[in-house]
């Protein structure tokens, strides 16, 4: 008797309406389609990053843990730089501001290749 084979795709059973990669599928490992978007974004990221200058960029990379994964306070971030804690919220915004021109800029160029 030939091996019975099954699709990934098929129904468990004509009763559920679950395909049997649920049940295969591994839950540990991220999903390489998002892993690959994940790299992308990171791209897209780093280069509106270089739009902005030094001290922004310090602050926007440690403010959200961008080069060791590690979120600083404004606090700490004030410290190193010797600065007040207002001022390097300020220039968070104006940074973040920036980026989101950076970011637009970014997306039109795609959306228009």
């Amino acid at each position: 008797m030939p091996p019975y084979t099954i699709s990934y795709d098929d129904f468990i059973s004509p009763d559920e309406n679950k395909r049997l990669e649920v049940f295969l599928r591994d839950r540990t490992s991220e999903d390489p389609e998002m892993k690959i978007l994940r790299k992308e974004i990171r791209g897209i990221v780093r280069t509106a990053l270089t739009s902005l200058p030094r001290r922004e960029r310090y602050i926007i990379e440690k403010r959200f843990g961008l080069r060791d994964d590690r979120n600083l306070t404004l606090e700490a971030i004030s410290k190193t730089l010797q600065l007040s804690k207002e001022r390097v919220r300020q220039l968070e915004q104006e940074a973040l501001g920036k980026l989101r021109w950076a970011l637009d800029r970014i997306r039109n160029e795609i959306l228009a290749a």
